[in-house]
Order: C-alpha cells, then sequence, then structure tokens
C-alpha cells in the first residue's frame, strides 16, 4: 500500500514535470569518467550536472549535431557511470530471484534501453537555464545521498536527491529522488503490478515493445 502511495504520489506531482524534473533527472546520465583519480559523491554529481550544462547551452554544437547525435552522447557517457545490474536488480526487488543468469542480463539490458530511451530523448528539447544548489551530502560506508535543489527562472524549487554506491573506488548513481519520492521505487512499483497481475514474462514483453511508460 505505501508503494502504491509514492506511485501515486509521483504521477500528481506537476509541479515538476518538464524542465525541472526530466532535464535534471538526465543531468546524473552524462557524468563524465572521473577514475583517474578518488572524487567525492558531491563531486561526481556536480560534475556530471555542469558538463551537461556547458553542452544544452551550447548552441553552435546544438545546431551542428542532430537529436540522435545528441542522445547518442549521452547515451554512450551513462554506460560506463552506471551499474546498470545494480538498477535493474532493485527495481525488480523479490523477484530478481527467481529470475535465471540469462534472463537477469536480459532484464538489465531492457531495463537500461528504456532508461536511456526513456529521459535522453526529452533532455535536448526540456532544458531552459534551470540552476543547481548544493546543499547536503551523507557519505554511510559505500553508500551516499547527495542532496540538490533545482530553481528555475521563476524561482520555484524542487528537491533532487541523487543515491550512490561505492564500487571498486569509484562512485555510480543507482537512483534518484524527487520531492521525496525514488523513482526506482516508482519502476518496481510498476514491475510488481505487472507481473502480478500478469506474469514476469509480460513484463519483459512490454520492455521489448517499449510499452512500459517512463516518469510523466
Amino acid at each position: 500500500m505505501r508503494e502504491e502511495n509514492s506511485y501515486l504520489k509521483l504521477k500528481g506531482a506537476k509541479n515538476f514535470r518538464k524542465t525541472t524534473t526530466v532535464i535534471f533527472i538526465l543531468m546524473c546520465f552524462f557524468f563524465p569518467n572521473l577514475s583517474a583519480h578518488a572524487v567525492s559523491p558531491r563531486e561526481k554529481v556536480k560534475s556530471g550536472i555542469d558538463r551537461l550544462i556547458v553542452i544544452l547551452e551550447n548552441k553552435a554544437y546544438r545546431q551542428s549535431h542532430t537529436k540522435e547525435e545528441l542522445h547518442k552522447r549521452l547515451q554512450d557517457a551513462a554506460h560506463e557511470e552506471f551499474d546498470w545490474e545494480e538498477i535493474a536488480r532493485r527495481s525488480l526487488g523479490l523477484y530478481w530471484k527467481k529470475r535465471s543468469q540469462d534472463e537477469k542480463k536480459e532484464f538489465t539490458r531492457l531495463f537500461m534501453r528504456l532508461l536511456k530511451n526513456t529521459y535522453t530523448s526529452k533532455v535536448a528539447d526540456s532544458y531552459s537555464g534551470e540552476k543547481v544548489l548544493y546543499d547536503k551530502e551523507v557519505i554511510n560506508g559505500n553508500r551516499a545521498l547527495v542532496e540538490t535543489r533545482i530553481i528555475n527562472k521563476a524561482g520555484k524549487e524542487v528537491f533532487v536527491g541523487y543515491r550512490l554506491i561505492k564500487k571498486k573506488e569509484n562512485w555510480y548513481v543507482y537512483d534518484i529522488i524527487i520531492e521525496g519520492v525514488s523513482i526506482l521505487k516508482n519502476y518496481r512499483v510498476q514491475f510488481y503490478s505487472i507481473i502480478r497481475q500478469s506474469s514476469y514474462t509480460e513484463l519483459v514483453k512490454k520492455l521489448k515493445e517499449k510499452k512500459l511508460p517512463g516518469i510523466q
């Protein structure tokens, strides 16, 4: 019931739909490769956001590249900076253990494609000069939370938190929290609903057919 309430809350939070949600969710998808030296979770998040803003505000670059090329660049950057299996495992929850190794690989690949396609297709059209403030960094062992505020031109604030996990001395984002609602949890609620009402096979079918909605 609590998960269902979270899903409904996210569906109804229209105050951060367009520019304040989509663009800054996606900013974490463009983290540069910082593995040459150790960085803090906050530095990892800030570096990624700063780099993406530079590209989005570069009119010459945007005019000389197609949307497809921009999307591809975002997706290529995201591939190395995320622990996709960690994201897939957490989104599938208790149903992950029941899957074979081949099923886990297939689900990870399909969910990765869903996330990339859902958000990179919107990011190029949604940015409108929002600012980001970095409020707090909390590190607990190999987990961390970076709290930020997104401020649009009208002065409206949206609170966005980034959850990170440390593996092999590097930090990777595995979840984003918007106004207290976890994106990963939102997908898990959707996945559970499909599996319980139909089957895991039906979920995979929807992922293959790209019929599973993202964050609206």
